[in-house]
């Protein structure tokens, strides 16, 4: 493993930037883990994009035991601004991600400082991750539902040939599984500040466009850990919205940077686009379903009148179907 060299007055090998929003509460075990690492030569840019809790004052804190952590505050402008400041502010030659409530494992940032000075032509480098409950962090699973049946995220060492389909299916990584050359950074340019949820599936993407090599980093024992709690973004968004967002931004990027000739292309977010489709209409029939099923609950399954002006408005069919399985569940109850 290579030796961080700490101390010589130059700018930090690895800068952390680390968005925080309300998460006063995390910060400090977030910053420990840092701490934690055996790769020494690193800064934290703690960017406070506007929180309304004790995250200034633990920051503050967390300035005074350590030189090596930065703190900016700045009006609430959501995570991918949060990061373009700490880009802005980052003077590391590798950059890492870190949201506020995550944590990493000692040996992460070695290991992919590692990695790219064995691999001077990867851009990215990335490890596995995992996820834990709030107040579990020993309990580790492969799925943000807090499973573990498989390894979903697929290795990948390669271009856009071999990048592209990957991460056209969904986000193959967390955003701090990797870690970035400052040089594609640079080259890529700031996250979309429109985009309030999906912001790193974005910026790989438009990374893979042009032309970033990413690597697999093979050790089980690296990891990045994402909490899962109440307040997590995983938890409360729909991304339908901001999937389509990114369908259509990859196909405007790929026009400009590669031409009308990639068909390959287009064959794959056509495919991806009315996969979308499916799982919203499915979506959409699921709640429709609830709601007439509430109706009829509210109604009473004796209350024939009010059942036929529930069958005009939502089809005879569809309050057949749903006044047996309403009648169903009731009787599962009696017995």
């Amino acid at each position: 493993m290579v030796a961080a060299d700490v101390g010589s007055g130059g700018a930090p090998k690895v800068s952390v930037v680390i968005p925080s929003y309300n998460y006063a509460r995390f910060l400090g075990q977030t910053i420990a883990s840092l701490q934690a690492q055996s790769w020494a030569d690193w800064e934290a840019i703690i960017v406070d994009d506007g929180s309304t809790d004790d995250t200034e004052k633990v920051a503050a804190q967390l300035l005074g035991e350590d030189s090596r952590i930065v703190y900016v505050r700045q009006p609430n402008g959501g995570t991918s601004a949060a990061k373009n400041t700490g880009i802005r502010h980052a003077r590391g030659e590798y950059l890492l991600f870190l949201d506020a409530d995550d944590l990493l494992t000692a040996n992460k940032l070695a290991a992919h400082v590692e990695h790219f000075q064995n691999s001077p032509h990867v851009d990215i480098s990335y490890s596995r991750f995992r996820y834990f409950l709030d107040g579990d962090e020993n309990r580790l699973f492969t799925k943000l539902d807090l499973s573990s049946e498989q390894e979903w995220a697929v290795a990948i060492n390669g271009r856009y040939d071999v990048a592209l389909p990957v991460f056209l299916r969904g986000n193959n990584m967390a955003i701090h599984a990797a870690m970035v050359r400052r040089s594609l950074v640079d080259r890529v340019g700031d996250f979309d500040t429109e985009m309030r949820a999906l912001e790193d599936w974005d910026y790989w993407l438009r990374c893979i466009l042009r032309g970033a090599h990413l690597a697999f980093l093979d050790d089980p024992q690296v990891l990045a850990l994402t909490r899962v709690h109440k307040g997590s973004a995983t938890q409360t968004l729909d991304f339908s919205d901001y999937k389509r967002r990114v369908y259509e931004r990859v196909r405007q990027e790929a026009q400009g940077l590669r031409g009308e000739g990639d068909e390959r292309l287009q064959v794959l977010l056509d495919k991806e686009l009315q996969r979308l489709a499916r799982r919203e209409r499915k979506r959409l029939l699921k709640a429709q379903r609830k709601a007439l099923q509430a109706r009829i609950r509210g109604a009473g399954l004796l209350d024939f009148r009010e059942l036929s002006l529930i069958a005009e408005q939502f089809g005879r069919m569809n309050c057949l179907a749903a006044y047996l399985r309403v009648l169903l569940k009731y009787l599962s109850v009696w017995r």
